[in-house]
């Protein structure tokens, strides 16, 4: 009789352990995805912090902070666009050559030295300067670039750096120094130079005198009532003073003499009529000379019908021939507040997921709804959340 109690008690125990654990795989299954996937690990991951953490080795194309988030739309959008840095300005590097180098003469032996280099982008380049440490030196001393004489005479301090004429410089060149024979009254003797620390101040012309940005306004949006384009400049070098100009799809919106002791924004209305109809829009800015800072750069829309946050980031084309030969890989990853349910519907092109979660983190491949050059995302939330960060990221595949 013991023996059958303990039986049917090992029995009842294993039957409710089997009942407990399909009541725990039936509740999972109907849990909702976002909630399936944090229990059991799929999908999204949690970091700390207050953005979306990014791979090593990857690239972040766009990184916005969109905020709250409502099921219900509005008819006033902020578009918050890329800063802008435009220059064009002389830059000045100095190139290593030798750390020493020794030439000497007499009667028997000519003791010279050459010493090659390379000068990219030509055309670049404004002045080539030469510059070196004289440790040593008795009588003349000649300094060829690509066999021409560009100095000679006893060198010291003063006579430094030496200006290399650009119309003899070539993308490969040679330097060749050499010492002049001794006087006749001193034949038995040695001419002698100790060089140190030879080198190259190179000065060349870098620009950046032109960038876009690009901004979308939903068709269903209806009318556009105003659009006013926002920004600050800061000047990076109070001279040269420039001219700024800005266009939209191609028609000029403002071109003014940049003034620096402004620091305000800058707010200019945009011309609806010059709104694209596909609702694509790009920005140009360009400067003639001048180096500058447009920060806080954002576009405000107000439409006539309620519509969703919409955001513009650029894919170029050495990123969309990757992601299509399979080499990257585009994903667009959130970051959200708390971990209450978020639940979206998110729109790439024409192309369209959606989101049901109750992670801090959401990733979704875009790669197949990539386009080369302008891309846009359109967010229509299902409920009211807020979206801390939102970033286009550019990974190894």
């Amino acid at each position: 009789m013991k023996l059958n109690r303990k039986g049917d008690a090992a029995a009842e125990v294993a039957t409710f352990i089997i009942l407990m654990a399909l009541f725990i795989v039936l509740y999972i299954v109907l849990l909702p995805p976002g909630e399936r996937e944090e229990i059991l690990g799929e999908g999204s991951t949690t970091t700390d912090g207050g953005e979306v953490s990014v791979a090593e080795g990857a690239k972040v194309l766009f990184s916005e902070s969109p905020g709250q988030v409502f099921a219900y739309s509005k008819n006033i959008n902020t578009f918050n666009l890329e800063p802008v840095h435009l220059y064009l300005k002389d830059e000045t590097t100095q190139s290593p050559l030798v750390k020493s180098l020794s030439v000497s003469r007499n009667l028997i032996k000519d003791n010279f030295k050459n010493v090659l280099f390379t000068i990219d982008n030509m055309d670049k380049v404004s002045s080539v300067k030469l510059f070196m440490v004289v440790a040593e030196g008795t009588n003349m001393l000649t300094i060829k670039l690509n066999e021409r004489i560009v100095y000679q005479g006893k060198l010291t301090s003063e006579q430094l750096p030496i200006d290399l004429p650009k119309e003899y410089l070539q993308k490969s060149n040679k330097l060749t120094f050499s010492t002049n024979l001794p006087p006749m009254s001193e034949f038995y003797t040695s001419t002698y130079y100790l060089l140190q620390d030879i080198k190259l101040i190179k000065k060349e012309t870098v620009k950046k005198t032109e960038t876009s940005r690009n901004f979308f306004v939903d068709s269903a949006a209806g009318t556009v009532r105003k659009a006013t384009l926002g920004y600050i400049v800061n000047c990076n070098a109070q001279e040269p003073r420039g001219q700024l100009a800005i266009k939209l799809n191609s028609n000029l919106v403002s071109k003014d003499t940049i003034f620096c002791d402004f620091h305000g924004e800058i707010k200019l209305p945009l011309d609806k009529k010059d709104l694209s109809s596909d609702g694509r829009n790009r920005l140009v800015f360009s400067i003639d000379k001048g180096d500058y800072s447009l920060d806080m750069v954002s576009v405000k829309v107000e439409t006539g019908k309620s519509t969703y946050p919409s955001f513009t980031f650029d894919v170029d084309s050495d990123a969309y021939n990757a992601i299509k030969g399979g080499t990257k890989k585009l994903f667009l990853k959130f970051k959200f507040r708390d971990t209450g349910r978020k639940k979206a519907s998110v729109s790439v092109q024409e192309s369209e997921f959606s989101f049901d979660t109750s992670a801090s983190e959401y990733s979704k491949d875009i790669s197949a709804m990539a386009d080369n050059g302008a891309n846009y995302v359109k967010i229509v939330p299902r409920g009211d959340f807020e979206i801390v960060n939102m970033k286009a990221i550019l990974e190894n595949a």
